[in-house]
């Protein structure tokens, strides 16, 4: 056994967890061990749903190979602790990328499937799970190897399944052809979610797309960034190392509204004056600009952060968007960080999912307090009725019922759940009732 030396989730703020342990069973869930698994890659799930209070960790990082590419295809066979970035750096100079990436480049191939990771992309290429052509599942009820395809019903239920239905133990993915090694990007600025919509009909030709959202604003002014791969000749930049930052938390009195406020206002007028402008990036700094810090969760100190990310139906999305910011607003909840992005109608195939059709707001949130847990459930109140959900990876309050209501397949996956396998998230979402921590 290995102990665990970072015992809290990557937005920090939690109790730390109790007698909680990596081990490395050659990977593989066990009924030997009398404590409940659950399988761990690079813990950058922002809430506890990479967490096993109590319990074991069954860490995947060390099992990270890539073990074969066809320039054909594009398919790639790799171990389940393969990285993002492990397979951006190796296979971008040889013009494939992979083709859904989430907003860290610091998740394995496991994490990735385990919560059906999306990107900016997801209008056009869906879900991270859509690209799986098969993987190889480790289960502690069976004694071989189980190899899984799109249409198996366990597939479909490890796809988005939480790290639940056992260990993967392979992938086989495949991969995106690009044109080239940079991203051109151009930068807009706009204000209401109306104006935002409007941007995303107008960037067909551009794959890529997000925006910067200062929920603080009660005209919901943003920035744009729509981006596609291009070709350079003899240009590429390799992944750099992340720089540390000083070992020092801001104290939580810094981290409220009038800082937030001051914020907002910088970075928009700094986006303002390269409005329409455009220029090549490295796709490190377009798909991952957070990644070149280390450790930057820490910038919300001790106390830490949440992740509030939630997605409505694309009939009302405008209006119900807009419902759900001014509550935040005018309850005083501030967000430094507010990501804006449309979801197509690509079909996911994971049984819980979180993209449907739509549009998806995610909102760091400094310093929760019991207040900002009881106006977040009153916002969770509105994203449902507008038939909405709220995203499992980056939670770490959600309700049972309000859970239980967004995701009615939650039986379905709680039948094929490895029998060895829980988590912290999973045992509060399906519990009777959860008090918030």
């Amino acid at each position: 056994m290995i102990p665990l030396s970072l015992d809290l989730p990557w937005g920090r703020g939690m109790s730390p967890v109790h007698d909680h342990r990596f081990i490395d069973l050659g990977a593989r869930p066990t009924a030997e061990v009398p404590r409940p698994q659950l399988p761990r890659g690079l813990g950058r799930s922002y809430g506890d749903v990479c967490v096993n209070d109590g319990g074991v960790l069954l860490h995947t990082f060390r099992h990270d190979r890539l073990l074969a590419f066809d320039e054909t295809t594009g398919l790639l066979s790799a171990e389940a602790g393969a990285t993002i970035a492990d397979i951006a750096a190796t296979f971008l100079p040889r013009g494939w990328f992979p083709p859904v990436v989430p907003g860290t480049r610091f998740v394995t191939l496991g994490g990735a499937i385990a919560n059906d990771v999306h990107g900016k992309n997801h209008a056009t290429t869906g879900t991270f799970g859509r690209h799986v052509t098969a993987l190889t599942l480790l289960r502690s009820d069976r004694a071989d190897a189980l190899e899984l395809a799109p249409g198996d019903a366990l597939f479909s239920a490890t796809v988005a399944g939480l790290g639940l239905t056992g260990l993967i133990e392979r992938v086989q993915l495949r991969l995106e052809r690009v044109a080239g090694p940079l991203i051109e990007q151009e930068t807009l600025v706009f204000r209401g979610i109306e104006a935002f919509h409007a941007l995303e009909n107008a960037s067909s030709a551009w794959p890529f797309t997000v925006g910067w959202l200062d929920t603080l604003d009660r005209h919901l002014r943003g920035v744009f960034f729509r981006g596609r791969f291009v070709a350079a000749e003899g240009v590429f930049s390799a992944l750099a190392t992340p720089r540390r930052l000083p070992p020092i938390s801001p104290p939580r009195w810094l981290l409220g509204r009038p800082s937030a406020r001051l914020f907002n206002a910088l970075y928009f007028r700094s986006q303002q004056a390269a409005t329409a402008a455009r220029r090549r990036v490295s796709p490190w700094v377009y798909f991952w600009p957070l990644d070149r810090l280390a450790d930057w969760n820490r910038l919300y100190g001790r106390c830490g952060f949440i992740q509030y990310q939630f997605v409505v139906p694309t009939d009302n999305a405008a209006r119900n968007v807009e419902r759900v910011i001014a509550l935040l607003r005018e309850a005083g909840v501030a967000s430094y960080l507010s990501v804006i992005k449309r979801f197509g109608a690509v079909a996911s195939p994971g049984l819980l999912s979180f993209p449907m059709a739509g549009t998806t707001v995610a909102l760091d949130i400094p310093s929760p307090d019991t207040r900002t847990f009881e106006v977040l459930d009153r916002a969770d109140r509105l994203v449902l009725e507008a038939g909405g959900r709220l995203y499992p990876a980056k939670d770490r309050r959600m309700r049972p019922e309000t859970f239980k209501a967004m995701y009615p397949q939650w039986r379905e996956l709680e039948a094929l759940r490895d029998p060895a396998l829980s988590s912290s998230f999973w045992r509060r979402v399906t519990a009777s009732c959860a008090p918030h921590a």
